[in-house]
């Protein structure tokens, strides 16, 4: 069994793996990294048999309109992980579009790549003329799944993960594998206690209004805002909405059985205001005590019409709640206290704090994922610290350290 990564080898972004095995070639994720302008992994090849797509992000994702133009490659997800590529892929089109930077796809890939695309279930199988892939939950979002392959071997592929369970998703499901093909993102790194973030998390939104402010709440689209809008409920606040997430938020009721709680995440819904028009916007600025918009990283989106109209307030708050990429206008907030707003760079007066609610695994869970996963080899990707989880891994097995471009053999 031959492997190669395209990308997200030794880094967190544009994750491709090719898998030769037995006659047949399959690829897991096709991503790309969503810099301004993006980052891209190396071309597929065009002899792929099945592509296999963890969930929805953009540097799992990203690429895969691209696979609508090879002769037989046919794509296997969840049904809820294709509706929201499909809906994440055309934004990034338009974002190309509007930044002025050539696609490596073009909205006809985007429409026929919905041909190729099979919806299949979690804990269901794929079968295909003799390929034999079985999905099983990955916590991180809704549709998030691993992959276990059974093939000369069993390798069982994880995208990315999350042990624990959130309000939005349930916990990822590990199954026993001779090979594992693990996310690393959070090696040697742990996250503070879930529930008193939530909790540190309101207090700072109940401060920011309590001393006449407006707290706005940069969070992703998928994932990430729902899971703010679960923690926000019922705290009281006069909480709105704004971008991409409502859209994504249709897509998660109408598949509920992907959802930790279906009548609890809509319930949370029903307690917040929606921006649907650019001239809610105003009244959300006179009205809300919170905002929750996108984009997470301040690059663009609605968060940048809220910030530009509050970061002279020094009563204001911006409560980022994901990772900061290097080179986002997020992580230049972090990092150096400044934001570019239209070309313009300024210094906020209002607060700035950051609460971890990431939906990976850290390293103590990742840990606790091999070990159930019984695996004799782990193959470690998407992270850029893999050593100090090797360290912890190999008194028990064995482990490797891939390289993007270069095939290794298992």
């Amino acid at each position: 069994m031959e492997l190669r990564f395209l990308g997200g080898a030794s880094e967190v972004g544009s994750l491709g793996l090719i898998v030769h095995d037995q006659g047949r070639t399959l690829l897991f994720d096709y991503g790309l990294t969503p810099t301004d302008p993006p980052t891209y992994p190396r071309p597929a090849p065009t002899n792929i048999d099945v592509a296999f797509l963890s969930h929805s992000h953009l540097d799992h994702s990203g690429m895969m309109p691209i696979l609508s133009r090879l002769p037989k490659a046919r794509l296997v997800a969840t049904p809820v992980t294709i509706a929201v590529a499909d809906l994440l892929t055309k934004d990034s089109l338009k974002i190309a579009r509007l930044e002025g930077y050539l696609a490596p796809y073009t909205s006809a890939d985007i429409h026929a790549l919905r041909a190729r695309f099979t919806a299949v279930g979690r804990h269901e199988t794929f079968r295909h003329r003799g390929i034999e892939v079985e999905l099983t939950p990955a916590g991180h979002i809704p549709g998030a799944t691993m992959f276990l392959y059974r093939g000369e071997k069993e390798v069982l592929f994880t995208g990315d993960l999350q042990m624990i369970p959130t309000h939005l998703v349930g916990a990822a499901e590990p199954v026993e594998c001779d090979i594992l093909v693990m996310e690393s993102t959070y090696a040697g790194r742990e996250h503070p206690d879930r529930r008193e973030t939530e909790r540190r998390f309101r207090d700072k939104i109940a401060e920011t209004v309590e001393r006449g402010g407006k707290a706005i709440v940069p969070a992703f689209a998928v994932g990430r805002a729902q899971e703010v809008l679960m923690t926000l409920a019922h705290a009281g606040f006069e909480t709105y909405l704004d971008g991409m997430a409502r859209a994504v938020d249709t897509i998660y009721q109408a598949a509920p059985e992907y959802l930790a709680d279906a009548v609890r995440f809509r319930h949370a819904l029903d307690g917040v205001h929606v921006v649907e028009h650019p001239g809610d916007r105003r009244k959300a600025l006179r009205e809300a005590d919170v905002v929750v918009t996108t984009g997470g990283m301040l690059d663009g989106g609605p968060v940048l019409f809220y910030v530009g109209e509050l970061y002279r307030d020094a009563n204001a708050s911006i409560l980022l709640t994901g990772f900061q990429v290097e080179g986002s206008n997020g992580r230049q907030l972090l990092d150096e206290g400044t934001l570019t707003i239209d070309g313009t760079t300024v210094r906020p007066s209002c607060e700035v704090a950051k609460f971890d609610f990431s939906a990976h695994a850290g390293h103590s869970d990742l840990v606790r994922l091999a070990q159930e996963s019984r695996a004799k080899t782990v193959v470690l990707m998407h992270g850029d610290h893999r050593d100090a989880l090797r360290e912890a891994l190999e008194p028990t097995c064995e482990v490797v350290l891939p390289a993007n471009g270069k095939a290794f053999t298992l």
